[in-house]
C-alpha cells in the first residue's frame, strides 16, 4: 500500500482557542478527510501535542518541551523555530526509509518556509508534495517593502547573490524566504496553490532561475485547487439564543448596519484600512442618523501582530460615531452567532492567498466585499460579492470606503446578495478539494510499484 507523510508546523494544536491562520485549519481538515480513505497509510507530522484525528498515527517533532507559541513568535524566532522544524522532520523521515520506502511513500508538506529539507527528501527518492499558503517573496515584498519592487525581481536579484557567493552574507532570515522557497520549487513533484493569481507569481518569479533540470516544466507541476469550505456542526437554536443576547449585549437596534471581519490581528489583513474607510463614511449624509457597527474577530498572531493590535485599537477609538469592537478569538458555535449578527462581511487584506473565511461567511449567507487580493476571483461573483481595487495604494481606503457606503446603503439588495451567497458556497465543497488532491498525490507513485 502507498504511504502518505503529511508535515506541517501548526499541526497538533487545539485550532478553537488558537489564532494558527487558515494554513493551519486547512492542513488540519487534510488529515479528517485523507484520515478517511482506505487508499494509503497516513503518518501525521506536526508540532503540538495535540492529537489531530482519532486513528490517525500521528508524530510530534521536536519531542522534547511544551507546545511553542508559534502565534508569539517574532521573525527571528520563528525563523529560528522553521530551522528546528527542518532538521527534526527531514531526518525522522530519512532515518525511517525501512518504513517509509521511498518507492512507495509520498511526502506531503503543508506550507514551505516551516517544511523539512526539500533537496534532501528529493534526492533520497521520495516523491514531494508542496502545499502552499502563502507565498513567502511576495509577502515580503509586499508587507515589509511596500511593494516597491515585483517579487520576480527579488527572487532574480537573489539568485545573483548567490551566483556571486554573497548570499551567506545576508541574515538566516532572508535565507528563509529566498531559498527555502526556491529549493521548495526546485524540489516539489507537484505544487498546490489556491489561486491562478498566485500560480503565475510562482512561474514568473522560478521561471529561468531553477537549478534542478531534471524536473518537469515548473507549469506542468502546478496545479490551482481553491479550497472551498466545510461546515462545523453546531446546535441552531442554541446559536439562535445567543444572536438574542449579543444583540442586546451590543445594543443593536433593529435599523443598525453590521460589518463584520474575521482574521487574525496582523498588518497584511488591512484591518487598518477598514477603520480608515468608516472614518471617511462617518461624514457621509447618508449615515449621519444610522448607527453603524464594526466587529473585528480574531486575536494578535505572528510578526508584529502585538504592535498592529495596538495600531489597530488607537485607530477604532479616533471614530467619532461609529461603534467598533473586538470579540477576539471565535469558536465554531461563536463564529456562527457573529455572521448572523452581521449585514454584510468584509476582507480588507493586503495580502491573502485564498479566503477561507470568505467562503465562510457566503456560508452563513452572508454578501461580501473585499480588496482584489489573490484568493477573491476564485471566490466571488458580482450576484454576491464585490470587489475593491487596491491600486494606487494611496486609493485603498477611499475606494473601501466608496463601496461599504454603496453596500451598506441598501439593506435589501445586501439581503437578496447573501441568498446568492449563500446557494454559490454550497458548490464551495473542501472534502471534494481534498479527494482531488489525495488522488494527484498518490498518482505520483505508480499503482505497480505501490502493491
Amino acid at each position: 500500500m502507498r504511504h502518505l507523510v503529511f508535515i506541517g508546523c501548526h499541526l497538533g494544536y487545539p485550532m478553537d482557542r488558537t489564532p494558527l491562520g487558515g494554513g493551519a485549519m486547512v492542513g488540519l481538515q487534510l488529515v479528517r478527510e485523507w484520515a478517511k480513505s482506505p487508499e494509503c497509510r497516513l503518518t501525521v507530522v506536526g508540532a503540538g501535542s495535540h492529537h489531530p484525528a482519532p486513528g490517525v498515527d500521528y508524530v510530534r517533532l521536536p519531542q522534547e518541551g511544551r507546545d511553542p507559541d508559534l502565534a508569539k513568535l517574532s521573525e527571528f524566532g520563528y525563523a529560528a523555530f522553521c530551522q528546528e522544524f527542518e532538521a527534526a522532520t527531514t531526518r525522522f523521515v530519512l532515518d525511517r526509509r525501512d518504513v517509509f520506502d521511498p518507492a512507495r511513500t509520498v511526502v506531503v508538506v503543508n506550507d514551505i518556509s516551516e517544511g523539512p529539507d526539500f533537496n534532501r527528501l528529493a534526492e533520497a527518492g521520495y516523491k514531494v508534495v508542496s502545499i502552499w499558503h502563502v507565498d513567502v517573496v511576495e509577502y515580503f515584498s509586499r508587507i515589509y517593502l511596500n511593494d516597491l519592487v515585483p517579487p520576480h525581481r527579488w527572487t532574480w536579484a537573489f539568485s545573483q547573490f548567490e551566483r556571486w557567493g554573497l548570499a551567506r552574507l545576508l541574515p538566516e532570515i532572508l535565507r528563509l524566504v529566498f531559498v527555502k522557497q526556491r529549493h521548495a520549487v526546485e524540489s516539489s513533484d507537484l505544487m498546490v496553490l489556491p489561486s491562478r493569481q498566485m500560480a503565475e507569481t510562482i512561474l514568473r518569479c522560478y521561471r529561468g532561475i531553477l537549478q534542478n533540470g531534471s524536473k518537469p516544466p515548473l507549469h506542468l507541476r502546478t496545479r490551482v485547487l481553491p479550497w472551498g469550505g466545510w461546515r462545523e456542526e453546531v446546535d441552531e437554536g442554541k446559536v439562535a439564543l445567543e444572536v438574542s443576547r449579543l444583540r442586546e449585549h451590543y445594543q443593536l437596534r433593529p435599523d443598525s448596519r453590521v460589518v463584520l471581519t474575521m482574521s487574525r490581528i496582523s498588518p497584511e489583513k488591512g484591518i487598518h484600512l477598514l477603520l480608515e474607510a468608516l472614518r471617511r463614511l462617518e461624514s457621509s449624509p447618508r449615515f449621519r442618523a444610522t448607527d453603524v457597527c464594526l466587529f473585528v474577530c480574531g486575536e494578535t498572531a505572528f510578526m508584529r501582530g502585538e504592535s498592529y493590535g495596538r495600531r489597530v485599537r488607537a485607530d477604532a477609538e479616533r471614530l467619532r460615531r461609529f461603534r467598533v469592537f473586538f470579540p477576539g478569538y471565535l469558536s465554531a458555535f461563536e463564529k456562527q452567532a457573529y455572521f448572523r449578527l452581521a449585514d454584510l462581511f468584509v476582507s480588507p487584506s493586503i495580502h491573502e492567498s485564498y479566503g477561507l473565511t470568505l467562503v465562510e461567511a457566503m456560508q452563513a449567507g452572508l454578501p461580501v466585499l473585499a480588496s482584489d487580493h489573490y484568493g477573491v476571483d476564485e471566490i466571488l461573483r458580482p450576484g454576491y460579492g464585490r470587489k475593491v481595487a487596491y491600486w494606487p495604494s494611496a486609493r485603498r481606503s477611499r475606494n473601501l470606503a466608496s463601496a461599504l457606503e454603496e453596500m451598506l446603503a441598501d439593506p435589501a439588495a445586501l439581503k437578496r446578495m447573501g441568498t446568492a451567497a449563500r446557494e454559490a458556497a454550497r458548490h464551495m465543497d473542501f472534502a471534494d478539494t481534498a479527494a482531488k488532491l489525495l488522488s494527484e498525490a498518490l498518482g505520483l507513485i505508480p499503482e505497480g510499484v505501490a502493491k
